[in-house]
């Protein structure tokens, strides 16, 4: 049997009720699930340190290399090159022979100087051996000097002067005969005749030693002269470093204005510059300069071996250091490059330019702290294209950020994934 609508909407209505409540009540009991909570995002970012130091500029100096030393070698005599040693592009040393004259005649004329030589030497000899005999033949072997050859002689000149005057005397008083007198004469000229014989002798037998000897020296000179003249056929290198020229061949004729060889010193080699008078500040003579060599793709150091004095017809002055060249590789005619500092800024806080960050009007920077970036305010003194002098509430030493800046926001959580120079 159907019950009636009314109660069976009635019904329903309760338990709709009930089914309500027990939802709430189980809603009531169950403990509710916790949300997992979101990581703060950490920044990656480069750093680099901020120094207290001054800030220089590069100025850069555009050269030509050129050979230290360059040499034209000429022969200092002429004739026919016979022999050829070395050639273009050959290393050589100072005093390497690098050719030959035809030397025959030079050396038969040597020879015959050499040969008068010795007889010159024998013809000494016998001078000395001559004036020795006068000598002792005057004064008996007594003495071999000139005084005790001549004194011996006037003493006996003497001795019969004496005694001449004391036979006259007693001729005149009737003592002694004639021919005793006469006797006495003749002894008295004929000491004085030995004397004088004996002066003459020595005198001819000591200009004869000085004669000999006068020509052995001038035979010696002649000697020499013609070794030199021999030696005078080797063309010998006047300065080390490469053969750039050979001009002549073996069999050439060659004078003494050929220029047979060129060569140049290429090591040290010059960089030599033209410089403003306002540059001059720039070099002083021993310093020590960076040269770089744009086409070796090499710096090398140099030391500034001259400044010229006074300006070229173009108000400029020339300024030239001297670089090492071991190796040669560095030629003459190659662009070299001076590269000055030179200090714009005198001890300041500097950091990469890289670092600014303009924003809203103002210029800052990114500073690393306990893992975070901390915002500061800077000013600006002087800013060049790698680095820049600034003013500010940082210190030597402290991390500025360098990459990665320009996304953080003061307070920032940061990854330092490299740290620059």
């Amino acid at each position: 049997m159907k019950r009636p609508l009314k109660r069976r909407l009635k019904h329903g209505m309760v338990l709709l009720a009930a089914a309500s409540l027990a939802l709430a009540g189980s809603g009531c009991a169950t403990k509710p699930v916790d949300q997992p909570t979101q990581e703060e995002k950490q920044t990656p970012v480069k750093v680099s340190n901020i120094t207290n130091r001054s800030l220089t500029v590069n100025k850069e100096i555009v050269g030509t290399m050129k050979a230290d030393v360059t040499v034209t070698i000429m022969p200092k005599m002429s004739g026919e090159l016979i022999s050829l040693n070395i050639k273009k592009g050959d290393q050589v040393q100072k005093g390497q022979v690098l050719g030959k004259i035809d030397d025959r005649d030079l050396r038969t004329t040597v020879e015959l100087q050499q040969a008068a030589l010795e007889a010159q030497q024998a013809a000494l000899s016998v001078a000395i051996a001559n004036e020795k005999s006068v000598k002792t033949t005057i004064d008996g072997g007594a003495s071999a000097s000139i005084s005790a050859a001549m004194n011996e002689a006037s003493i006996s000149w003497t001795d019969a002067k004496k005694n001449l005057e004391r036979v006259e005397a007693l001729y005149n008083e009737g003592v002694v005969s004639k021919i005793e007198y006469e006797s006495a004469v003749t002894a008295e000229h004929n000491a004085k005749l030995n004397y004088e014989k004996s002066k003459i002798d020595i005198e001819k037998a000591e200009i004869g030693v000085k004669s000999s000897q006068a020509q052995l020296r001038q035979t010696e000179l002649n000697v020499k002269q013609a070794q030199d003249r021999l030696k005078d056929t080797l063309i010998e290198a006047t300065q080390s470093g490469e053969v750039v020229e050979v001009n002549a061949e073996v069999g050439d004729t060659v004078g003494l204005q050929t220029p047979l060889f060129k060569i140049v010193g290429l090591n040290p080699i010059l960089i030599e510059s033209t410089i403003s008078a306002g540059q001059l500040a720039l070099f002083k003579e021993g310093q020590k300069v960076n040269v770089v060599i744009p086409v070796l793709h090499k710096e090398v150091s140099g030391v500034v071996s001259y400044i010229s004095p006074i300006a070229n017809a173009s108000g400029l002055y020339v300024v030239e250091a001297k670089i090492e060249n071991k190796d040669k590789a560095i030629k003459p005619g190659m662009i070299g490059e001076f590269v000055l500092g030179q200090t714009i800024v005198e001890k300041a806080l500097i950091i990469p330019t890289e670092a600014i960050v303009e924003q809203g009007g103002s210029t800052k920077i990114f500073i690393i702290k306990d893992g975070r970036a901390v915002e500061k305010v800077i000013e600006i003194i002087e800013s060049q294209t790698d680095f820049t002098a600034i003013i500010g509430d940082v210190s030597d030493g402290d991390q500025v950020v360098i990459k990665g800046q320009n996304t953080l926001m003061d307070g920032n959580l940061v990854n330092v994934i490299e740290e620059g120079k």
